[in-house]
């Protein structure tokens, strides 16, 4: 829903074909994750997609709109409401550390120009992961823009990335789209890439017809809902209703519970 600064959004849409070619494919299952592990990340998807986006806009504003030119790309540190983000400049062959921008309940502070400008391995590798998964997105399915969210696997000493399906158009509503991968330790290799959805799911909103009271979906790459329904029930602020299998799910922010066999 954001802005894209244009160097940085290049970088999600490398090796695309344009969105919509690859609509066609046949549903892939993707890994299966306790309904507790779903709840739990996909709250933290919205937090740092949230933060990403408020820390854009902060930079912007400070630059009137243009941002520094060999700007590369952000990442996002730390976790839940207490986050900065970090924008990165290129330098050389590699990257450092150019400014700051901390993140508390929503709200941007101030723009910090970074003076220890070395980034720790960590913050290079999780760097690294994110542009990794960039160049293995494939042809572009739903939307020429996407967001990225880099979170510690939780199960391994790796990455696991998403590429969020995202639109500037404020009657649009993305529901399905996305794409999460799981990345080496070094941010260098994809070691696995999860299709979240079959299909493209666009729902326009028309303000004259009143406000929305829930989304309903069907989900078929796994027997229950993902962590990117959770985080699209946050993002709109609506419950959303997903048959699953043999079940109907309502995904209410951060919960998630069966409402029947």
């Amino acid at each position: 829903m954001r802005i894209a600064i244009g160097l940085i959004a290049a970088l999600l849409i490398a090796g695309s074909a344009g969105p919509g070619t690859a609509q066609d494919a046949p549903p892939t299952p993707v890994e299966a994750w306790p309904l507790a592990k779903v709840q739990r990340l996909g709250q933290a998807l919205y937090d740092q997609d949230i933060a990403a986006a408020r820390g854009t806009d902060a930079l912007l504003a400070r630059f009137n709109g243009q941002p520094p030119a060999d700007l590369a790309g952000w990442i996002v540190l730390g976790e839940g409401r207490n986050q900065t983000v970090r924008f990165l400049a290129r330098e050389g062959d590699g990257f450092r550390a150019a400014f700051d921008i901390p993140v508390r309940s929503g709200r941007a502070g101030d723009v910090v120009e970074v003076t220890d400008t070395t980034l720790p391995p960590d913050q290079l590798a999780m760097f690294r992961a994110r542009m990794t998964a960039a160049s293995h997105i494939g042809a572009l399915r739903c939307t020429p823009r996407y967001n990225a969210v880099v979170l510690d696997d939780p199960d391994s000493d790796g990455w696991l990335v998403w590429l969020l399906a995202s639109t500037n158009q404020s009657n649009q509503l993305i529901m399905t789209g996305h794409y999460r991968f799981r990345i080496s330790a070094d941010g260098s290799e994809v070691l696995q890439r999860d299709q979240l959805s079959a299909s493209c799911i666009i729902q326009t909103v028309d303000p004259a017809q009143g406000q929305l009271a829930g989304l309903n979906i069907s989900h078929i790459v796994s027997p229950q809902p993902v962590e990117t329904h959770v985080f699209t029930s946050l993002l709109y602020r609506l419950p959303i209703y997903v048959v699953a299998g043999d079940k109907l799910y309502a995904v209410e922010g951060a919960r998630i519970r069966e409402i029947r066999r």
